[in-house]
């Protein structure tokens, strides 16, 4: 194998080979050959592009037939990191350029290898470091020949680890964390409050919360009750009792979990409120496992207080006071705490501190974590040793399948006390990942998940989180693909939950709406705001626009308490449109209830303001007054002067038909499948003139064939009435440009016909010109929608 270095820009190889190295006996792995003995970390920082390499040969050779028992186990992580990368081709080798030198089509290939972190490659045209050492975590690994720049890099990561006492980790030459599998460990604990001090000293987001207020890092408001923790001297165990702490402060570790059998057999109640208030009248024996832990992880980090819902609110006895006094108090509590525990193992009854087994770790089996002799820069003597091991599955894959696909994850409540949250610590059946608003996650070894780097999916939830700050311009957008997302996850007590599990987003959003407005944000409410079932007054022509996701499986559960043209109404996925900017409003909201009214006639409650502000009526004599801005609102009723008439819908368009629909239309990110149904004008029902998706069953035509309503076939129109909610323009036309006005509209269906109350069954839009002249050209009239 050649060592010179005159020829011009060659890959440096061997690692081991420019310099005498005096090798410890203690440090020599039986396990390594005699190249791998002599491994020199150091040397990658005096290569160009901080790459060396082995020649393949040679690791074919080492990982198969060296003195040790199987093989070299460096060598055989780099010979598997590379096994199923394609030899890379000389393409130029087509060029017709006669002087240009002949092609080896059979160039001895060579492992080239590159340490970087987070498995970005170094920047050549970045001469200077971040800090001091190395600074890797992963040993990116590529099949090339000695001389070409074409490398076919290998899928797989290869991953560095020291010890966190070690000189490698002191000098900061290896980033990576060996912390072993007990999560109990010392070294977790210290990982956990390290990252709490980096967040907490260089993030400015992770220090304020989404509407701008700044966060005490030491010392902040705590929760309305807590629970108490602390251990009798001499004695590792732990006293706990539920403490009246509002108007205190203090330091506070919140918790998500789902709701299972333990957790409604010590859930607080009335009758034993008093009794866990008591000095230790919290019995550990009747907690589950999970809260026992999440005690001993606040005790570890010095943390006297822990916040748990079913134990901090009052669950059964008060008819729900407590729960709504409470729910909107959510935003602050997971905001403030220090970080929030969450447990996404399946069965969650054993805890989140178990020991790992030896399948569950990064690298599998203990034979598939390699020692290597680490050498300082001083070059005379190794100095202790690293780990290289590769991963059994990609570090984004891990923390899709272990958190973002968690049962934890399909709860509804979780996903706001994962947005709200400032810091989480996901305890997962193969390890820890620390999530906080500004980084991405990374696990304990401090493999650190990049949002260029992870699947489409996954790289807009990142997104979100990063999103839900008071300097997003899109404040309404960010709320609609949050719902788009909460939509997807279950409640054990829909009627009672759908509207409050995102109550804690929503009055953070409405202090951003608020500050954007230059309304003051009253201690008690939002005077400015008016936040109807979900929807938001001064958006709600776009707000209306909802539709039901075709994709997933349709909805089996109304929420009775919320009114039809709420996403919140129905037990399914849902989906937004993308907005127009320049389309015209075409309706008009002329009063408004905030309370459940029925279906009769009645009077509204409240006129709007402009700027979104209700009003209420005035009684007697003086001032009007504004509502409060409640987040938990689940009944309202709108009063609209709009306009409406009559459709017919038909048979379902077809996946081509959806598509022309689509694109008359101006409907973008159309779904590969959708129920869209065609709309015609009653005067010419052979002509499609628009789509409707309709969520709910439409009536059939009185006396059409004798059908039952909610029966729809190809060939029997069903005559509705749509309601016109806005107007967006549509550029058509090959060689002449126009803009074509389209109609957004939802189907309604008069309950009744007396009083004028509609309620929404559908929603869709109207290309054709001859029925959108026919819909503006409408008389308006006001019309109640419950």
């Amino acid at each position: 194998m050649a060592t010179t270095d005159t020829i011009p820009n060659p890959i440096e190889l061997d690692p081991v080979r420019f310099h005498s190295i005096q090798v410890q006996e203690e440090d020599v792995d039986d396990g390594l050959c005699a190249r791998c003995q002599n491994f020199d970390i150091q040397a990658f920082t005096r290569a160009e592009n901080r790459t060396r390499g082995y020649a393949l040969q040679d690791v074919q050779s080492s990982a198969t037939s060296t003195n040790t028992n199987h093989g070299c186990g460096f060598c055989s992580l780099l010979l598997r990191s590379v096994e199923n990368v394609e030899q890379p081709k000389d393409m130029t080798q087509w060029e017709l350029n006669p002087l240009r030198l002949p092609v080896n089509n059979n160039p001895d290939m060579y492992v080239h290898m590159t340490p970087c972190q987070d498995n970005v490659a170094p920047n050549p045209k970045n001469k200077t470091s971040a800090g001091p050492g190395l600074q890797a975590n992963r040993l990116r690994t590529a099949l090339a020949d000695r001389f070409s720049e074409v490398l076919n890099a290998s899928p797989h990561e290869l991953c560095l680890v020291a010890d966190p006492d070690s000189p490698a980790a002191h000098n900061n030459d290896i980033t990576g964390r060996y912390l072993g599998s007990d999560p109990r460990s010392e070294g977790h604990f210290d990982t956990i409050r390290s990252w709490i001090q980096n967040c907490q000293n260089n993030h400015p987001k992770c220090k304020t919360t989404v509407s701008g207020v700044r966060i005490s890092q030491d010392q902040t408001e705590l929760p309305a009750r807590c629970i108490h923790l602390s251990s009798s001297d001499g004695d590792s165990k732990i006293i706990a009792r539920l403490a009246a702490t509002e108007g205190l402060r203090g330091r506070y570790i919140t918790v998500t979990h789902r709701w299972n059998e333990q957790a409604e057999k010590c859930k607080t109640t009335t009758d034993n409120l008093c009794q866990k208030q008591q000095p230790g009248g919290i019995d550990l024996s009747t907690l589950p496992k999970l809260f026992q832990d999440v005690f001993t992880i606040a005790l570890q980090l010095d943390v006297q207080y822990v916040w748990i819902d079913s134990l901090c609110i009052i669950q059964v006895g008060d008819d729900g006071a407590d729960w709504r006094k409470e729910a909107p108090r959510m935003a602050q509590y997971y905001q403030h705490s220090i970080f929030t525990v969450a447990g996404t193992k399946e069965d969650i009854t054993g805890g989140v501190l178990q020991p790992y087994s030896d399948d569950a770790m990064p690298w599998g089996r203990d034979s598939d974590l390699v020692r290597l002799p680490y050498r300082s820069q001083d070059q005379t003597r190794t100095n202790g040793h690293f780990y290289v091991y590769k991963r059994q599955f990609p570090v984004v894959d891990d923390f899709w399948a272990t958190v973002r696909q968690s049962k934890l994850f399909t709860r509804g409540w979780i996903l706001q006390e994962w947005l709200l949250s400032k810091r989480i610590v996901w305890y997962t059946p193969r390890g820890l990942f620390l999530e906080c608003h500004t980084d991405g996650p990374r696990t304990e070894y401090q493999e650190r998940i990049l949002v260029e780097n992870a699947a489409p999916r996954l790289r807009s939830a990142l997104q979100l989180k990063g999103l839900f700050y008071f300097d997003n311009s899109d404040i309404l957008d960010f709320w609609y693909k949050t719902i788009e997302q909460y939509s997807t996850c279950e409640l054990t007590f829909p009627d009672k939950d759908r509207i409050k599990a995102v109550a804690g987003m929503a009055k953070e959003v409405g202090r951003v709406l608020a500050d954007r407005a230059g309304e003051v944000v009253m201690h008690d409410g939002l005077h400015h705001e008016t936040y109807l079932a979900g929807l938001w007054l001064r958006d709600i022509h776009h707000g209306l626009l909802w539709e039901e996701d075709a994709l997933a499986p349709r909805w089996s559960v109304a929420v009775a308490e919320a009114p039809s043209w709420s996403w919140a109404s129905l037990m399914m996925v849902v989906r937004w449109p993308e907005r127009d900017k320049e389309a015209e409003r075409a309706f008009d909201v002329v009063g408004l209830c905030l309370t459940r009214q029925g279906v009769s006639g009645h009077q509204a409650e409240y006129a709007p303001e402009r700027g979104g502000w209700a009003v209420q009526w005035p009684s007697g004599e003086g001032r009007p007054r504004r509502a409060l801005f409640d987040p938990t609102n689940m009944s309202a009723c709108l009063h609209i002067r709009g306009r409406l008439c009559t459709v017919h819908v038909r048979g379902y368009l077809g996946p081509e038909g959806n598509k022309k629909a689509a694109a008359a239309t101006g409907y973008t990110n159309r779904p590969p499948s959708s129920q869209w149904r065609a709309i015609c004008s009653p005067s010419r029902p052979e002509i499609i003139a628009g789509w409707a998706s309709a969520e709910r069953r439409l009536a059939l035509i009185p006396g059409s064939n004798g059908m039952e309503g909610g029966i729809m076939c190809e060939d029997v129109g069903v005559a509705v009435r749509v309601l016109h909610v806005s107007t967006r323009f549509v550029r058509t036309g090959a060689l002449i440009k126009r803009k074509d006005r389209v109609s957004d509209v939802l189907l309604v269906e008069e309950v009744d016909p007396r009083n004028h109350v509609y309620r929404r069954v559908g929603v869709g839009r109207i290309f054709d010109q001859n029925l959108v002249a026919e819909l503006e050209r409408a008389k308006k009239q006001v019309v109640r929608f419950v």
